[in-house]
């Protein structure tokens, strides 16, 4: 049980866990998320639950001295965080992607933002146990996040009990919660089961065909279906994630804000994995002096951002690469083409819909030599031999459309809004009840597509 979207955890873990949350006591809510969380990622992984246990203990017992400001345990928390985490990624990378324990990334994400936001006095007071670490293994978060920061977690209106007297009043609001929490929770799964699921078939497709096999219209039709099935996956959780935190009381994490609409690759990543990015700018650029500093150090303090997060992502050359481009995009949407609105109002655009789908299949790409051959299928004027299978787009147009279309249309703001808006009306829950239903069925008839950012 290692995925939002397995069975046993749809329909048995989810409703046994919330009827216990609530039926317990307020003050004992911490320890069954505490525990509720152990056993969930212990189910999926458990030959690494122990060494997650082992840094949560540390990192509390460490918080006793960073909270009082003690830079020298800050710096020893941030370098045994951070070297587990490069230590799984080098295991992963040279021995086995099993020595890479699923969410490991989000999990030490978490421990050093709580480790700096006590020491700069951003989380006033050391968490206690039960909290420190219902914090870090929160089960919908530690796969894939959001990066919840641990002052949300403290204020969160999970003691709400305190300020109720009435218990018919405390039912209605629990049961509220629950009802819009997995009202998030379908749709997020609806994205991922129904539009990104599918999509990655063309993908995987492509793969099998080979590369130098495909016309140029398919590989484009290639890099746009990555690209939606990468962004429906990761948003589908999301907000499966964020619907599950919802049902339990704490506030909705908005973790994607309609990115193919942002004008810009700037723009593109403040709006894409917005808790993931926020991250980096609150740890990273601004303790590096961000833009305070005069040009020269804002772009060498852009240039860490990006190189760390390619290595984030993978060690091997591509996703170097993937950073680096990414880092002289912003550059120049920055320092060049803003010097003139319009040219800047038509680049930046063509960047989010021709740029941001070439990173992705970057990104996607790990063999160098492969990556090429697909470039020269992107840009033949590059390569030789593009005029292969000419007509092999139609085929999976019409394979493909009916994944596709929605994908296209949900990428449309007012879509999502009006859907969002509209969510507690009758034919909206009629909807809903109709998409969980049928991801039920294709999850039950097929292997299952696993969560993209699962082992990052």
């Amino acid at each position: 049980m290692s995925s939002l979207t397995d069975l046993l955890f749809i329909f048995r873990f989810v409703p046994c866990f919330i009827l216990i949350y609530y039926m317990v006591p307020a003050a004992m809510r911490m320890w069954v998320l505490f525990f509720g969380s152990f056993i969930f990622y212990t189910l999926g992984e458990p030959k690494w639950c122990l060494v997650l246990l082992g840094a949560t203990v540390i990192n509390y017992l460490i918080a006793a001295k960073t909270s009082l400001g003690d830079k020298k345990f800050l710096a020893l928390a941030v370098l045994l965080d951070a070297g587990l985490l490069m230590l799984f990624k080098m295991l992963g990378l040279f021995i086995s992607m099993d020595y890479l324990p699923i969410g490991i990334s989000f999990y030490v994400f978490k421990m050093i933002s709580y480790q700096a936001d006590l020491y700069t006095g951003k989380l006033k007071e050391r968490l206690d146990f039960k909290t420190t670490a219902s914090y870090f293994y929160f089960f919908p978060q530690i796969l894939q996040g959001p990066i919840m920061r641990a002052g949300d977690m403290y204020s969160s209106a999970i003691l709400i009990d305190k300020d109720i007297s009435s218990r018919k009043e405390r039912v209605g609001i629990y049961l509220s919660n629950i009802e819009d929490g997995l009202k998030y929770f379908i749709a997020g799964m609806s994205m991922k089961i129904l539009i990104a699921d599918h999509l990655a078939i063309l993908w995987r497709d492509l793969n099998t065909i080979g590369y130098e096999s495909i016309s140029v219209p398919l590989s484009w039709i290639g890099a746009f279906s990555y690209s939606l099935d990468l962004y429906f996956d990761f948003w589908g959780y999301s907000l499966m994630a964020a619907g599950l935190g919802v049902a339990l009381g704490f506030p909705f994490i908005k973790n994607f804000d309609h990115p193919y609409a942002a004008k810009g690759v700037r723009d593109f990543y403040r709006r894409w994995h917005m808790s993931l990015g926020t991250w980096f700018r609150d740890y990273i650029y601004i303790p590096l002096g961000g833009s305070r500093k005069g040009d020269i150090r804002s772009i060498f303090n852009l240039f860490v951002v990006w190189l760390v997060t390619g290595i984030w992502h993978g060690v091997t050359p591509n996703f170097i690469i993937w950073g680096m481009l990414l880092f002289v995009i912003i550059l120049s949407e920055k320092y060049i083409i803003s010097l003139s609105d319009k040219l800047f109002n038509v680049v930046s655009r063509l960047n989010v819909f021709i740029l941001i789908p070439v990173s992705w299949v970057i990104f996607a790409i790990s063999d160098m030599d492969r990556l090429k051959v697909y470039m020269t299928r992107l840009f033949p004027f590059f390569g030789n031999s593009a005029y292969v299978n000419s007509s092999d787009y139609i085929k999976y147009l019409g394979l493909y459309w009916p994944y596709l279309l929605p994908g296209l249309v949900l990428l449309i703001p007012c879509v999502f809004d009006f859907c969002e808006k509209k969510r507690k009306h009758p034919l909206s829950i009629v909807v809903l009840f109709a998409l969980f239903w049928l991801c039920i069925f294709s999850i039950a008839n097929t292997a299952g597509n696993p969560l993209m950012y699962l082992r990052f």
